[in-house]
Order: structure tokens, then sequence, then C-alpha cells
């Protein structure tokens, strides 16, 4: 979030909730018994037809039917990878329950009406329920049509229409009978205090803030990226091209160079067409697969550009490694603003062929949990079918391996597990290798062979707890080099940044020191 739009935002909602706190002092101390008298509403009957259409409206707007929409729009927005939006729209649909409570605390008996039956009546007068509501609604209304990038006159239509609906509740309640002229302006300006609250906690901008600065950029920077994509990770497609290109335009750069990956091919091929484009930087919207595709087509490269992420698979090891942004917003303004760090890449030897990762590779349980996820689960319970995988590999088999560190004399072992690692937090925000840094110029080793299941229970504690060194967890050993070989004598299930590969008998893992550069946040702590 800018500084500018952290101050206006904050001072809008300072500035609502004082004016909020000031008419509500002057309701109790009686100075607006005038307002209300000299705005009587008029005697209606329940059975009219302007009482019938007054309280239809009253039941649309109900306020558990918008804490209702703005919980769920919340919750779809978290899945489109759209956290801050998320955060602010759980702000909001909390100014509900919040205007329940200081109606019961004030206790302000609602004024006397042909309506007091009604569904609508329940409750306090002060501040009037339903006009918080469509207050907090129409702000959801705007902010919604921003954050999908629509264009400037779906966003004024949007105002237009949400204000509108505001005004008819207020009108509304007040025509029922069931809220004075002040209980009407008390629920506005609450409602107006939560919505800049909610858009201060998100860093959202607001319509006031974005007319503000409305406008193209005056100059080009000349640049262009591309962005590798899989669509399997995107519900909306389209969101994420209009999210994408509007950013792009304001930064400045061409056009963005779109490549869609395929079932077949996780983003090589894509990455040679950027690279033949000439562009300035390649953006991955993907998963680990798409990432580690990607990375590693770049590091062979000569001279390649940097690479940016945006995070979009179930684990982004990487990205939170690297502290990058899970919010694709903040992801997209770091790739197009931020600077580029070098960082190791560890070229693998196996079985198979030759290849290239960026986060870990293993042989042995972690390769049969990899190989036990449901896809279609994972996109339901995301990291949550790990766990399940996991559990159904609850008592692996033992295998033998011989491991190499650098020029060091091979030893031999028992192992359930043995993964290599380039970077230290895994799935769960639990630090595998606690010292591992990705540009360190050092592969992380570990060798599991616990007694217990209890021992992984305390691996995961420890690690969870800030309480692991990597030394202290009896059955796990623990190392560095440069170079490391692990051999096996029956082939053992392999895998690579998550994807499973054919089982082998060899694992030579080597690094290469700051082969890619990926644009990322100053150095700091993992995301967990």
């Amino acid at each position: 979030m800018s500084p500018t739009r952290g101050r206006l935002e904050s001072v809008l909602a300072i500035g609502f909730a004082l004016a909020f706190l000031a008419w509500t002092r002057l309701l109790h101390s009686a100075a607006l018994t005038g307002l209300d008298q000299a705005l009587h509403p008029p005697d209606i009957g329940s059975r009219s037809a302007v009482g019938q259409v007054a309280e239809a409206l009253a039941l649309v707007t109900h306020p558990v039917a918008v804490l209702i929409g703005t919980t769920v729009l919340g919750l779809v927005s978290y899945k489109n990878r759209m956290r801050r939006l998320s955060l602010a729209l759980g702000v909001a649909a909390l100014g509900i329950p919040l205007q329940q409570v200081i109606a019961w605390r004030l206790d302000r008996p609602a004024p006397a009406s042909f309506f007091a039956d009604s569904i609508s009546a329940l409750g306090g007068a002060y501040p009037a329920g339903h006009v918080t509501a469509t207050t907090l609604g129409a702000w959801v209304l705007v902010t919604l049509a921003r954050a999908h990038r629509r264009g400037s006159s779906r966003v004024l239509v949007g105002t237009v229409v949400g204000y509108t609906v505001v005004c008819l509740a207020a009108a509304g309640q007040w025509v029922m009978g069931l809220a004075t002229a002040s209980d009407v302006v008390g629920g506005f300006l609450l409602g107006a205090t939560v919505a800049n609250t909610a858009l201060w906690a998100g860093g959202i901008d607001s319509i006031v803030a974005a007319w503000a600065r409305r406008g193209l950029p005056r100059g080009s920077t000349g640049k262009r990226a591309a962005l590798i994509y899989n669509p399997t990770k995107f519900d909306d497609l389209s969101l994420l091209r209009r999210r994408v290109e509007a950013d792009v335009l304001n930064a400045g750069w061409l056009p963005t160079l779109w490549l869609e990956t395929s079932p077949d091919d996780p983003g090589r091929e894509m990455t040679r067409r950027a690279l033949d484009a000439g562009v300035d930087l390649v953006m991955v919207a993907g998963g680990d697969g798409t990432v580690r595709a990607v990375s590693a087509e770049l590091a062979e490269a000569a001279a390649p550009p940097p690479m940016a992420l945006i995070p979009a698979g179930t684990g982004n090891l990487l990205a939170r490694n690297l502290a990058v942004p899970l919010d694709t917003d903040q992801a997209l303004q770091l790739a197009l603003h931020g600077q580029p760090r070098p960082i190791d890449v560890v070229h693998c030897r196996h079985d198979g062929g030759a290849q290239r990762f960026v986060v870990m590779a293993g042989v042995g349980l972690d390769a049969r949990i990899m190989g036990d996820v449901d896809e279609h689960l994972k996109r339901v319970i995301r990291s949550g079918a790990y766990a399940l995988a996991a559990v159904h590999n609850a008592f692996p088999a033992p295998f033998t391996a011989t491991v190499t560190l650098d020029d060091g004399e091979p030893t031999q072992q028992q192992a359930v597990m043995a993964l290599v690692g380039n970077v230290g937090t895994i799935t769960g925000g639990i630090a595998l290798f606690p010292d591992a840094q990705p540009d360190d110029g050092y592969v992380d080793l570990l060798l599991a062979n616990p007694d217990r299941v209890t021992d992984w229970a305390r691996l995961g504690a420890q690690s969870l707890t800030g309480q692991y060194t990597g030394q202290n967890v009896k059955g796990f050993t623990f190392a560095q080099a440069r170079r490391i070989t692990i051999e096996t004598v029956e082939p053992v299930a392999f895998e690579l940044d998550g994807d499973t590969t054919e089982p082998t008998r060899t694992l030579r893992a080597t690094v290469e020191p700051g082969a890619l550069r990926v644009v990322a946040p100053a150095r700091s702590a993992p995301t967990r």
C-alpha cells in the first residue's frame, strides 16, 4: 500500500468515525429532536402501495442479506488470489454485526409504526441498520468493479447505482417509520467509517483516490514483459488478463506477450519464445512445476532477463521462500517495480536424464506422497491433499542410501527419505532446512529415518514454533555441500519441485551459484 493511499483512507476512516461519535453525542443530548420532528414521516398503512414497495425493498437490503453476500464475495476473492480485497471485504462484513452491537448498547427505541411487526424492524433504531448495510454494500459494489479492473464507465455506473440504493433504503426506512432522520444519518456515518477502515486495512484504492490519480503515465519505459501462465490455475482468465494489462499500462510498459502452457509442456517452449521475442521480464503465473520449467530454461540461456513470480499454485514454494506476495495485485506491482536478485539453481542428474530445479528434489517418502496427491482434491482443499497423501504413506519402507558430499568419502545409511533443497521452507511453513538460503552457493541435504511417527511430529512442532535448528531431532541427518550424490540399490520414487518422475537409483545434485535472477523483496524471512 502506498503512503498516499494509506493516509487518504486513514483520514477518511478517522473523519467519519469522529463524525459518527459527534452525531451520536448530539442525539443523546436531544439536540437532534427538532430535526426529527421537522422531518416526520408520512402516515402510510402497511397495505398501501408505497408501504408494500418500501417493505419489499427493506427485505432485499436487509443487513443479513448484505452480510452473507459480502462474506461470499470475500471468500471468492481469496480463491482468486485477491487477498487484499478479501481482507477488505472481511472487515466490511464485520461492520454489520458491529452495528447490531452498537444498536443493542444504545438501545434507542424505534418510532411507533404500522410496520413494527416486520422482520425489518428487529433491533435498535440507531444507527439505522439497513442504511449501514447498504452503505457497505455500495462500497463493495464499487470496490469490486475497481478491483476487477472494470472500465471507468462501469465504475461510475456502479457508484451511481450503489448509492441510489442507499438513498432508497434510507427513504424506505424513514417512510415506514422504522427510523428517524437522525437514525438514518447515523447509519450512513457508521457505514462510511467501516468502509474506509476496510479500504485502509486491505490497502484497496478507493474511488476517491482513483479519480484523484486517474490518467495514464506521461511516458513509456519501452519495456515489455512476457507472461507464461498455466490456465488450469485460474478460474477466471479474463480477470487475470484485465489485472495484468491494467498494471502494465499504468507502469508505462508495452503490451504483454501472453504465453499459455499446455499439459505436455509446463513452460519450456514458452520460455524460449519469450527469449526469442527479446522481452525485458518473464512473469510466471502458475504452480511450482511451471516455475521450475521456466527457471530451467532461463538458467540455460545466455544473459536471460529476470523472472518474476505471480503465485498461482498450491505450494508456491519459491515465492514463499523469497517473500514474494501471494496476492496477485501485490505480486504484479513487485514484478513491474521491484529489483531482481540472483539465486542459485541446482543441476540434477538422475537415471532419467538431467534437469534443473530451484526448490527441492527428493527420493523416497516425499516422492511417494507427491505421487499419491489427488489433483482434483488439491484444487478443493489445497495443501490438505498433501496431508491425506502423507497419511496413506505413514509407514514407509526404508532403503539403503550411499551419500557423497563434494569430494568426501561415501557413507552408507538407511533412510525412508532423502531430500535435497535449494531453499528451506516447504508447504505449511515448515522450515526443513533452517540455514538454507537460495543464494548461498550450497545445496542442503536431509536424510530421514525416524524410529517412530512421533519423531515426525516433533520435527513439525519444532519447525512451526521456531525451536528447530536442523540438529536436534532424532532420526534426521543434515548436511550442506556444493555437490551431493545419492545412490541406492534399487530404484526409489523420485520428485523434482513436486513433480514426480520415473524412480531412480542415482541422484547427483550440483549447485549453480547465481544462475537465475528473480524479482523479489529485500531479503527477509519466508512467507509462512
